[in-house]
């Protein structure tokens, strides 16, 4: 980062008139010897070669010298997951990476692609919130929550009873990245996950009465009640 101390070490630094990086001059930098300098990294420093030069000419780093940088998060895929499932981080800084968190739970595996990329895996313990992350430079924040999915849970539906095609509301915890809902195990065409709370489903052709069922990525649930299906009564006699 800026302001830290880098050691070069090569020959012919007896004289060095200036240190660069990328061209930007170091303003501090000591020669201890003739193969080696220390010198601090400059503010506007930015990644590239380093240089050093004398009155006899100037020499270049083969390889490039990274200038840390505070990183930042622009965009994250997908937006929910299950623990265990990798997360794609995209944005800049992230060279130096030292940590991933999902709502402050360190993400124990990590991986720097590049600069602009980290695959990082849903940790255990990781609750829905922002994605952080850390380097020597400082430390961002998702601008949006990650939703970590979690297995679904029914406290309660209305109304009991209903006829088919009606809308039926379901609350409970743990709806976020649903992907079916069924009555009886009679599956709903139509559902609307209104919340990570709330559901709303409409009661599908041949449904019977019986148990709501919400599946997720994580789990399913059942309701503890069953569900009433309304059905067209019918007369079979009279006496």
């Amino acid at each position: 980062v800026v302001g830290s101390p880098v050691v070069l070490t090569g020959s012919g630094f007896t004289g060095t008139t200036a240190v660069s990086f990328n061209a930007t001059a170091a303003v501090t930098f000591t020669v201890n010897s003739n193969t080696q300098i220390t010198a601090t990294v400059p503010v506007a420093a930015t990644t590239g070669k380093i240089s050093v030069t004398n009155a006899a000419g100037s020499a270049l780093s083969a390889a490039d010298f990274t200038v840390i940088v505070t990183p930042a998060i622009t965009s994250f895929a997908p937006a929910s997951e299950v623990v265990g499932s990798p997360v794609v981080l995209t944005g800049s800084g992230f060279t130096g990476t030292t940590a991933v968190s999902f709502n402050a739970t360190a993400a124990v595996t990590f991986n720097v692609d590049s600069n602009t990329q980290i695959t990082a895996t849903v940790p255990v313990a990781a609750t829905t919130g922002k994605i952080g992350v850390t380097n020597a430079a400082g430390s961002a924040l998702s601008a949006t929550d990650f939703t970590v999915i979690v297995a679904p849970a029914i406290t309660s539906f209305a109304p009991a009873s209903e006829v088919v095609g009606s809308p039926v509301v379901l609350t409970g915890s743990g709806f976020a990245g649903t992907t079916a809902v069924s009555f009886n195990a009679t599956a709903a065409v139509t559902f609307n996950v209104d919340s990570n709370t709330q559901i709303t489903a409409t009661v599908p052709v041949a449904a019977t009465t019986g148990k709501i069922g919400v599946t997720n990525a994580a789990g399913s649930a059942l309701s503890a009640t069953d569900f009433t299906v309304i059905v067209a009564p019918a007369i079979t006699s009279f006496a």
